[in-house]
């Protein structure tokens, strides 16, 4: 049985195309794209797409949260939707309501290259259980893109799951899990941006346990819908019409204490474009306000205040901002990206190298073929003794 499974695990290693990257490249144009051009300040909604519940007979982690157990407790916080993402399993519950968002976790390798896939049709099990190249990853999240409608890149800080370099080349996934928990992966972000990837910010718990107050409600997705219905708020989610909130006070002592924070929680009022001026509002004072651009370097740095601008330079392929609230919470906002023509997009590409993918299969092929040869002799040889 052993040898079955490390042998279909082998073959995902033997079918994994080579692609052909084009490499970094920036975001140009002479137009500014503004992902809350419209947003309402009355309609934001507080959503989380991580949490895992006991499936698979309780074999993976989360086995401990029932599905009643994880609508209770963010209910209790105000969360108007949380997503079950279990490993490899799409979780019906909640199914017939208008609000359900199928959503699950993929990837079982060791190194935890996963992703989130929400609005997902069914489950995808080609993965590299071992260690992945650039191109292998680009290969699941092309098959992830055939059935699922939007792709994110879940927590690439962890385990190096994804390295930076890697940001540098990936394309075609939606969204970049940027707060997970206690793993910021913002320099990622950056990279992604940086490269010419228009990726929008999620931000998730990914708690394992529920009970646990230190992981639940520590990061999470506002987005600006105007209902909870799966169709406007994945509109909004693909637009970037949301933020990120990492929200670290680690003294909460109860889920109500916690829940009542939560609810005092500042949100954004405004985030306009007037020519090339960028100027956000928010319900209270922060102690400071970061623009910050190409590679992660910040353009301004503005404290004390509730409004902040920036004027968006030629040479700024896109601006982002990051608020903190007094030591409590980060809020990460989406970025306003150059673009030219209808709408903005991703300016790198990816395709499979034919050649390059026929020289790779051999070799693995042959390798395959040593070892095989290598098991027979050996075991001819203790049967002749």
């Amino acid at each position: 049985m052993l040898l079955i499974i490390a042998a279909m695990l082998f073959a995902y290693y033997l079918m994994a195309p080579v692609y052909d990257f084009s490499g970094p490249g920036s975001f140009s144009g002479s137009k500014l794209y503004n992902p809350y051009k419209n947003m309402e300040p009355t309609q934001w909604k507080r959503y989380n797409f991580q949490v895992q519940s006991r499936a698979w007979l309780g074999l993976t982690s989360g086995r401990g949260n029932s599905n009643e157990l994880i609508d209770s407790a963010y209910t209790a916080l105000g969360f108007d939707y949380v997503a079950t993402s279990d490993y490899q399993k799409i979780n019906l519950h909640g199914k017939n309501k208008p609000s359900f968002i199928p959503t699950y976790e993929h990837g079982y390798n060791f190194f935890k290259t996963h992703q989130v896939c929400i609005d997902a049709r069914k489950v995808l099990w080609t993965d590299l259980a071992i260690w992945q190249s650039k191109s292998m990853k680009q290969w699941i999240i092309d098959q992830l893109k055939e059935d699922c409608g939007i792709v994110a890149l879940a927590h690439p800080a962890l385990r190096k799951g994804y390295k930076l370099k890697d940001m540098q080349f990936l394309c075609r996934y939606d969204l970049l899990e940027v707060l997970c928990g206690t793993h910021i992966s913002a320099n990622h972000w950056d990279v992604a941006l940086s490269s010419g990837q228009l990726a929008w910010i999620l931000a998730d718990d990914d708690t394992h346990n529920i009970r646990n107050l230190k992981e639940l409600g520590r990061s999470f997705t506002m987005i600006n819908s105007p209902t909870t219905n799966k169709k406007d708020v994945l509109a909004a989610l693909s637009s970037g019409n949301s933020y990120g909130v990492n929200y670290y006070n680690s003294i909460d002592t109860t889920l109500k204490e916690k829940a009542e924070k939560i609810k005092k929680l500042p949100y954004l009022v405004s985030a306009e474009l007037k020519g090339d001026t960028f100027s956000v509002t928010f319900s209270r004072h922060m102690l400071h306000i970061e623009f910050i651009g190409e590679n992660g370097q910040i353009r301004k740095k503005i404290s004390n205040k509730r409004s902040a601008s920036y004027i968006i330079q030629p040479d700024d392929p896109y601006i982002r901002v990051k608020a903190n609230f007094y030591y409590v919470c980060d809020y990460y906002l989406n970025p306003v990206v150059r673009y030219e023509g209808e709408a903005p997009q991703s300016v790198k590409t990816a395709v499979i190298d034919v050649k390059a993918t026929l020289r790779n299969r051999i070799i693995y092929f042959m390798a395959l073929l040593t070892l095989a040869f290598l098991y027979a002799k050996r075991k001819q040889k203790k049967t002749s003794k």
